[in-house]
């Protein structure tokens, strides 16, 4: 199996609040530095009950302040091919996220009021014919997520379970660490 558009959530405290005018904020200021074009635009459905808040739109990935489910959290979008082995697709989209969490928490524009938890990330494949909604997904998927998960939290403290059964839904896994380790330890331990 050649994982990808590999999608990583990190979910937000229990202690943040949202406010999308600041990722707005947070969202144009990274469209102005960026040294490149790959940041094309954002789109604002904060209005939308449970849905993708605010998205950075680029040439090879989305970012977006998701409340799916109700849940907040930073959610990185993979849209592009990527090479390697799965392993390093996976370590790639976990270091993505977690390097673009660490720059929100620091950002001034969310004036401190968000904060992520490395011990709490939904994994998504967002294409089903890649990874249909099976046990055999999960299987074939848990042997390369597993290890890269031990080197991201020093242990093997943490639960990885499927989010639904469904086929029709896509194929996700909500992984749960017993330790609140910060972003920063977590991104360190990727090599990133």
């Amino acid at each position: 199996m050649d994982l990808q558009q590999i999608n990583v959530k990190v979910f937000t405290t229990e202690d943040s609040t949202i406010n999308y005018t600041n990722f707005i904020k947070v969202f144009n200021r990274w469209m102005e530095e960026a040294d490149s074009d790959d940041y094309l635009n954002y789109a604002d459905y904060s209005h939308v009950d449970a849905g993708p808040g605010v998205l950075l739109i680029l040439k090879q990935a989305n970012y977006s302040i998701d409340n799916a489910y109700h849940e907040h959290g930073f959610l990185y979008n993979r849209k592009h091919v990527l090479e390697g082995d799965n392993s390093a697709k996976i370590r790639q989209a976990l270091a993505e996220v977690l390097s673009k969490c660490e720059q929100l928490e620091a950002s001034a524009e969310l004036e401190n009021a968000v904060h992520f938890s490395g011990a709490d990330l939904l994994f998504m494949i967002n294409n089903r014919q890649i990874a249909p909604n099976t046990s055999e997904t999960a299987e074939a998927v848990q042997a390369d997520l597993t290890p890269v998960l031990q080197q991201m939290y020093g242990n093997n403290d943490f639960t990885v379970a499927r989010i639904s059964d469904d086929a029709r839904e896509r194929f996700a896994l909500r992984i749960s660490a017993n330790s609140d380790k910060p972003i920063s330890e977590l991104l360190a331990n990727l090599g990133g």
